[in-house]
C-alpha cells in the first residue's frame, strides 16, 4: 500500500483524495491518500511524520506553499526561483524534492478544456501569495499582451513582479487597474473566508473570462461577484485541481492518468 497525503489549513473541503483514488484505479495501484489538518507552525513536523510513516510524497496547499521550500533538498521545474511548492516527492535515497504543478494544471485547464487562449490578451491576476507566484511563469510563457498583478497590499504585488522580470508583468494599484480585462484570474485566499477582494467593477467587461483558482460545490464568492457584474464566462479551479493532481501523480509514479475520465466521474459532465 502506497501512502500519500495533502497538508493544509483548512483542509476538510479538499477533494484530492478522491481524485488520486480515481487515478490509482486506472493503473491498479493500491494507495491511501489522507487529508491532514496542519497547525500554522506545524508543517515541518507533519512532513517529518509522513516520512517516518514511509509515505511516497504529499501535496501542499494553503497556507504552506512558501513554507514548504525550507523542507526541500532540491527544487525542480516551475518551483525554481519562486520557491512556491505544492508537491513533495520523498525519494528512496532520503532526499525531499519540491515541485509546483499548479501552473501546469492552470494552463491545461484554460487551454485544453475551457478553450481560453492567453496569447495576446490582457490578463489580471488577483493576489500575490503562494498561489499567484506559482502560476506567473507559466502565464508569461503563454505570451499575454499584459499580465497585471493586483494585491490588497501593493508591496506584495511589487515583490512578485520583481521575482519574475518581464516587460509584460506589471504591478497595479486599485487606481491603475485597466477596464475590461480579457482574462481575470483570482489567486487570492479571500474566498476561503467567504469574502471577495475590493476591486473596481470596471475590470469586468462583456467579454471577460473570470477564473477562480479556488473551487466549491457552489459558486465561489469571487465568481458570484463577477456574475453580479455581468461576466458571461467563468470557471472555478476544480479543473485545475484535477490537472495539477495528474502532474503530481506523474512525479510519484511516472504515469499519466486520463483526467477526462476523472472529470466525467466527478462532475457528471465532460467539461467545466
Amino acid at each position: 500500500m502506497i501512502n500519500l497525503a495533502v497538508l493544509g489549513n483548512p483542509i476538510a473541503h479538499s477533494r484530492s483524495p478522491e481524485i488520486h483514488g480515481l487515478f490509482a484505479q486506472q493503473f491498479g495501484i493500491a494507495l491511501t491518500y489522507q487529508k491532514v489538518l496542519v497547525p500554522e507552525d506545524g508543517l515541518a513536523q507533519a512532513v517529518a511524520e509522513l516520512i517516518r510513516q514511509g509515505a511516497r510524497g504529499c501535496n501542499i496547499t494553503v497556507p504552506f506553499k512558501s513554507q514548504a521550500l525550507a523542507l526541500c533538498d532540491e527544487v525542480k521545474g516551475d518551483a525554481i526561483g519562486l520557491g512556491v511548492i505544492n508537491t513533495l516527492d520523498f525519494a528512496p535515497n532520503g532526499r525531499v524534492y519540491g515541485y509546483n504543478t499548479d501552473a501546469q494544471g492552470l494552463i491545461t485547464d484554460l487551454k485544453d478544456h475551457l478553450k481560453q487562449s492567453i496569447q495576446g490578451r490582457k490578463v489580471l491576476l488577483i493576489g500575490a501569495g503562494g498561489a499567484a507566484q506559482g502560476v506567473v511563469p507559466a502565464l508569461l510563457r503563454e505570451a499575454p499582451e499584459t499580465l497585471h498583478v493586483w494585491n490588497r497590499t501593493p508591496e506584495r504585488a511589487e515583490h512578485l513582479v520583481h521575482l519574475v522580470p518581464s516587460s509584460q508583468l506589471l504591478a497595479r494599484t486599485h487606481e491603475q487597474l485597466d477596464a475590461q480585462y480579457d482574462l481575470v484570474i483570482n489567486a487570492s485566499a479571500a474566498g476561503l473566508k467567504g469574502s471577495t477582494p475590493d476591486l473596481p467593477s470596471r475590470i469586468i467587461g462583456p467579454n471577460s473570462f473570470c477564473y477562480d483558482l479556488s473551487y466549491s460545490d457552489s459558486e465561489t464568492p469571487f465568481l458570484r461577484w463577477a456574475s453580479g457584474l455581468g461576466a458571461p464566462h467563468q470557471a472555478d479551479g476544480f479543473g485545475m485541481l484535477i490537472e495539477q493532481a495528474a502532474a503530481a501523480f506523474h512525479i510519484w509514479f511516472g504515469l499519466s492518468p486520463d483526467t477526462q475520465v476523472v472529470r466525467t466521474k466527478m462532475l457528471g459532465k465532460s467539461d467545466l
